[in-house]
């Protein structure tokens, strides 16, 4: 696809959900190659290695819902990846650590993270990954703002 040209191009709102989409797919396919998803790779990297993180905090971290979280720590534990603990200073709470399964896989995503962040950087001017950042921290703003559609 010609991003340059194509009539969306001038459009933030497609190019920021064509490129989010192609990422994810991308990753996604290498993930497979792990037996483990794109959504999996982004919680283990999520959790604290050491400490382990509370449930409670996995979600808003990564921007998702708690019935998301919960199908993908079901299915984490499910492959062994992860343990759940009672909360020694909440009793009501769960602390989430990683396996040794979890943090081998944890490590491959680290690499392949670093690993395309490294082709981008050596394919992509600085200052124009400057401007990228610059931009959508912009628009972020502006979301955030929570006006977007109000008169």
């Amino acid at each position: 696809m010609d991003y340059l040209n194509n009539k969306y191009s001038n459009r933030a709102d497609f190019v920021l959900r064509q490129t989010w989409k192609n990422i994810e797919k991308m990753y996604n396919s290498e993930a497979a190659l792990y037996d483990v998803t794109f959504p999996i790779g982004f919680t283990l990297i999520s959790i604290d290695i050491e400490n382990g993180s509370p449930s409670t905090s996995i979600g808003p971290t990564m921007g998702l819902e708690s019935n998301s979280l919960s199908r993908i720590l079901n299915s984490m534990e499910n492959k062994n990846l992860i343990m759940r603990r009672p909360n020694p200073d909440d009793g009501r709470g769960i602390i989430i650590y990683l396996t040794k399964l979890g943090i081998e896989k944890r490590e491959i995503v680290i690499k392949k993270i670093k690993h395309f962040k490294k082709l981008v950087r050596s394919r992509i001017d600085e200052s124009d990954l400057e401007a990228f950042h610059r931009v959508t921290f912009k628009i972020n703003e502006i979301i955030e703002e929570g006006d977007v559609f109000k008169n």
